[in-house]
Parts: structure tokens; sequence; C-alpha cells
């Protein structure tokens, strides 16, 4: 009698009719086509691309080099405190104005970073910094409008370190490396003291992260470990959020505006969450090919609904509009992406490019990216106002009153303050007894 198979006995999963077809599409896609290449060519690729992407954003934003910042109320201290540091060099408001400008520049490459690492593809990387680069609307016009000309420079700033962070938080989650958990919480910290509305914005990115890593198994894990790190955030941030800090901040014309968006979004969300939770659970569950375009979808729906919630058009300057940009770029690159991937598996792209070697196919289709990229671009290009923009108090905070961070400090008494330090000092010996641990262990 032939032997029953055991667990062990079943097939790998290459064997299996899924395995088979994941690996008929991932050697259709094209990640593989660097297999064709010169050795070195794609690596240049990448660091010709990132190069591409530097001197436009240089282009599009030197004309706002040398002015002076007039119009920014700091919440939090990191930007005013560089400008500090800077202004040995440089007058004050134009070292704010500079440091402004710096992380501008910066925010393409984060999301390159970023896209890169959850898609696993350069390509993606790229067209996601690009498209996040293109002076139009929601992308580089309105952050120069809300950042550079009016009076949301602090927040606009904080989206560059955003997906920097969040990709920390995404290697923490997969891989439970202690290193990964510090720095993710170090960098939610340095978040936080560039702006709280950051903050907001990147614990909304770390919640769609958590929840695209708990479909793809050992949920339970993975929520406790996305727990650790917003206690070390609390913990590493209680220096300057403080108890009664925060309360003043969420008092503040600020907290109320963010009070007043998620008042707005309560009626809606009592059926539109639990509808997303079981459409993310159906589609997306166990299916880690499909992340990148879960991520994009949900990020902009998120975000979506932030701006509508917050009750203002693009014409006014939404403040949550540039971050929908970001999450519009990410899914235009992971779109392009799966909708390549498809297009190959379907074996039209094969039919369109009938007697082809591999080599000329790889060739041609990047050859079409290029141009369509350069036409675009240029297209986008020459048919903005961006240098029309006029230096405008879209938000009303234009002012000479000291107010803002420095005004609600004053508020909170040494009392107040030495406990958000006590507080971080604790969070820094509690790690640092872990680490100890775990060495020793």
């Amino acid at each position: 009698m032939e032997k029953q198979k055991s667990f062990n006995d079943l097939p790998e999963r290459n064997e299996t009719l899924a395995g088979r077809k994941e690996e008929k599409l991932r050697s259709l896609s094209l990640a593989n086509f660097h297999r064709l290449l010169p050795a070195g060519w794609v690596k240049q690729g990448e660091i010709l691309g990132l190069l591409l992407i530097f001197f436009l954003n240089l282009y599009l934003l030197g004309p706002f080099f040398g002015g002076q910042d007039q119009l920014n109320v700091f919440s939090a201290p990191l930007i005013p405190a560089l400008a500090r540091i800077t202004s040995l060099l440089i007058p004050y408001n134009h070292a704010i104005r500079l440091w402004l400008i710096i992380f501008s520049l910066a925010l393409p490459f984060s999301l390159y970073f970023f896209a890169k690492e959850v898609s696993g593809r350069k390509l993606a990387g790229f067209i996601s910094a690009l498209m996040v680069s293109l002076p139009l609307s929601i992308f580089l016009s309105l952050r120069i409008s809300l950042g550079l000309l009016s009076g949301d420079g602090p927040y606009i700033a904080s989206l560059a370190l955003i997906p920097l962070v969040s990709l920390l938080l995404l290697k923490f989650l997969r891989h439970g490396n202690f290193w990964m958990a510090i720095a993710s919480g170090v960098g939610a910290v340095i978040v936080a003291l560039m702006s709280p509305l950051g903050l907001l914005i990147l614990l909304c990115f770390s919640g769609v992260i958590t929840f695209s890593e708990v479909l793809l198994g050992s949920g339970r894990l993975k929520l406790v470990r996305f727990g650790v790190v917003l206690f070390l955030t609390a913990g590493f941030s209680a220096f300057w959020y403080n108890p009664k800090f925060i309360i003043l901040t969420l008092d503040s014309s600020s907290g109320q505006m963010i009070k007043s968006t998620f008042a707005n979004l309560l009626p809606p969300s009592l059926f539109l969450v639990p509808l997303l939770l079981i459409f993310g659970f159906l589609i997306f569950e166990n299916r880690a090919h499909l992340q990148p375009m879960f991520l994009a979808i949900f990020l902009t729906i998120v975000f979506g609904l932030i701006s509508i919630g917050s009750g203002m058009s693009l014409i006014s300057g939404s403040r949550f509009l540039p971050t929908l940009g970001v999450s519009f770029a990410l899914l235009t690159g992971f779109g392009s992406i799966w909708l390549f991937d498809f297009l190959r598996f379907a074996g039209i792209i094969k039919k369109m490019l009938k007697g082809f070697s591999d080599w000329q196919e790889a060739g041609a289709i990047g050859f079409i990216a290029m141009l369509f990229g350069v036409f675009a671009g240029l297209s986008l290009l020459y048919g903005t106002d961006l240098w029309q923009l006029q230096e405008s108090d879209v938000l009303g905070w234009s002012t000479d009153k000291s107010i803002g961070i420095w005004e609600i400090r004053e508020q909170t008494s040494t009392a107040e303050g030495m406990i958000g330090y006590s507080i971080t000092a604790l969070t820094v010996l509690g790690v640092g007894l872990i680490k100890k641990k775990l060495v020793t262990g």
C-alpha cells in the first residue's frame, strides 16, 4: 500500500498552480529586464534618473533661492533651531527660506526610496518621484504656494521625512530589528519637532502601512511592534510635547481645524471605515505582490477624505492637498508598474513587439518610457505658471504678533515642562536597559 504523504511531503510553492503563476509573472515583469542589460547599466541608469529629478527640482525652485521668509509662524522648534545655527553665515530669515527649500528638494528622493522598497522596482520609485516634482496643482505648485509663499512651511517641509520614517517602520514591522524600532521612533520625533500636523500625517501613513502588513500575516505581532513605535515616539517627544503642551496645542487654531476636520469625517466614516476594512481583507489578504497598490489606493482614499473633511478647496489652499499629491504620485508609480505587468503577463506587449528579441524589446520599452517622460515633463513645465505665484496670506497666518509655539510654551509652567523631560529620560533609560538585556541575553 502506498504510504500516505505527510505535511512535509507536500509540493513546494513553486510547484503549485499559484506558485507557477506567480513565478511566470515575476519572470515577465520589468524588474527582470536588468538581466538583459550589460553589468552596471542599471545602476548608472538609476543614478542618472535621480540626477534628472534633482536638477528638475533645482531648476523649478531656483527662483526662490536667496529670498527671505516673512510669513511662517512655527509650531515646532526644529527648523528655527537649524536656521539659528546657519544664521552664523546668512541672515536668519534667509536661513529659514533656505531650509524650507532644502526639504522641498529632498521630498522626491525620500518618496523614491520608499516606493522602491515597497514595490522592489526602481521604475516605480522614479515615476513617483517625477510625478511629485511636477509644477502642477496638488504637486510642487501647491507645496511652493503653501510652504514658501504662505504660512505652512514647517508642515510642507515635514513631508520630506514622512516617506523615510514610513520606510523604517515598514522594515521594523517585517523584521523586528531593535535598531529599526529606535530609528522609527526617533524619525517620528524629528517629524513631530518639525510640525505637529506632519506627525498626524505620519500616523496616517503608519496606520495604513501597518494594516497592509497585518493582511500579509502575523497580524498580532505586527500590531505589537506598531504599538512599540508609538510608545517610543510618545516617550522620546515628551520633553517638548508634554501633556499640558498637547492640550494647549489642541485648543489652538490649528488644533481646532484638525478637530473640525475629523468631526466632519465622523458621519461618513461610520460606514466607510468598515467597508474599506472588508474590501482590504477580501482583495489584498495574503497577496504580497498587491501590497504596493493597497498602500497607494488606501493612502489616496484617506487623504482624499481628509481634504474633503477640511472644507477647503484647491483655490483656498487646503493644508491636506499636498499630502494627497504625495499619495497620488505613489498611486501613479505603482499603478504604472502594475498595468505594465498585467499587459505583459497577458501577452499584449509581446504581440505589439512581435519579432523583437528580448534585448530589443527591453530597449524599445525603455526608449518609449523615456520619450513619454521627457515630452510629458516638458509640456507640463512650459504650461505652468509657477513663477507667477505671488506671496500671499492664503491661510491668514502672517502677523507681527508672537504667536504659535512660543506663546503656547509660555503658558506651560516649569513643573509641567519637567514632567515631559522626566518621561523622555525614563523612556531613554528603559530602552537602554532593554538593549543591555538583549545583548547579555
